[in-house]
């Protein structure tokens, strides 16, 4: 199957927020897409900039995400599975640019990995959703956090990990614009 597996990094994570960083592998690892991107409207984001380190200066000279719209469609389209963690967030800043993901067929690691790690939320009546972070290392995966390309090879990593012991089942999605994110 020709999948995708991708990850943003952000000015925030609410609505107004913008890409600073976009990586996007296929399922062999192979990088399609590794890109920093300077902001059309925000100028500091100092609590994301903690997560992530990406700065206002590091981004000042990049391209605007829209310059890339159209490679990162044509990636889009000719995958048949998009990977991610916490798949919504990414699509959602994608989409707030204008990829279309209609159709498409996707898989949250997030949500496929609560029940295997196993810590129950009273409070929610569900598994508890994990970081990449913990995901990674229950796995024995180590690596750098927050960075778009690191994380999207952690991210493959689990799946390929959770597909090995058959725990992708139920977990697949088709993309529809039925959903606000946002509200």
């Amino acid at each position: 199957m020709n999948l995708i597996v991708f990850d943003t990094e952000t000015t925030g994570l609410t609505y107004g927020d913008e890409i600073l960083q976009l990586s996007i592998i296929d399922g062999n690892g192979k990088l399609l897409l590794d890109q920093l991107f300077k902001p059309t409207h925000k100028k500091s984001w100092f609590e994301a900039q903690e997560i992530h380190k990406i700065s206002p200066e590091m981004v000042k000279n990049c391209p605007n995400i829209s310059d890339y719209k159209k490679q990162i469609q044509k990636i889009v389209n000719q995958s048949e599975l998009l990977v991610g963690y916490n798949i919504n967030f990414d699509i959602t800043f994608l989409e707030n640019i204008g990829i279309n993901f209609e159709g498409k067929k996707t898989i949250d690691i997030m949500k496929a990995f609560a029940p295997v790690y196993g810590e129950w939320s009273e409070y929610f009546g569900d598994y508890k959703w994990q970081k990449l972070t913990t995901c990674a290392a229950y796995f024995g995966y180590n690596y750098c956090p927050h960075l778009a390309l690191e994380d999207v090879k952690a991210t493959l990593y689990a799946y390929n990990k959770l597909k090995q012991l058959n725990k992708l089942d139920g977990y697949y999605e088709t993309v529809n614009y039925t959903e606000d994110f946002w509200n």
